[in-house]
């Protein structure tokens, strides 16, 4: 059941991501976000948005690889974050909740 939870975290932080990609690009009004984003920075919002996608996909499917997306995605995602830290601050919390879940899978398979 966990493991169901812990996907859900991610896909909807992953979807998330694709506000900052619509921001950047004027798709939609997107008055929860207050802090500019630029094209370049719109599309690794994106980016980071489908590696969260597949990042869950590989979770449930149990591969055993689908954490080094998911530690990429975690990064990118904190990054930025960081750069809209006054709209987007809250999403640090599932990028921990994802560093700390690789984290206790990779014990659990050492």
């Amino acid at each position: 059941m966990l493991r169901y939870i812990i996907a859900f975290i991610l896909l909807v932080h992953g979807l998330i991501h694709f506000m900052g990609f619509a921001k950047a690009f004027g798709y939609g009004d997107m008055k929860q976000l207050t802090v500019p984003i630029s094209k370049p920075i719109g599309a690794l919002w994106m980016i980071t948005a489908f590696m969260f996608i597949v990042t869950v996909v590989l979770f449930l499917f149990k591969k055993e690889y689908w954490w080094m997306i998911g530690i990429v995605a975690a990064i990118i995602s904190q990054i930025v974050i960081i750069m809209s830290w006054t709209d987007a601050k809250f999403g640090t919390i599932a990028n921990i909740i994802l560093i700390v879940w690789i984290i206790f899978d990779w014990k659990n398979h050492q």
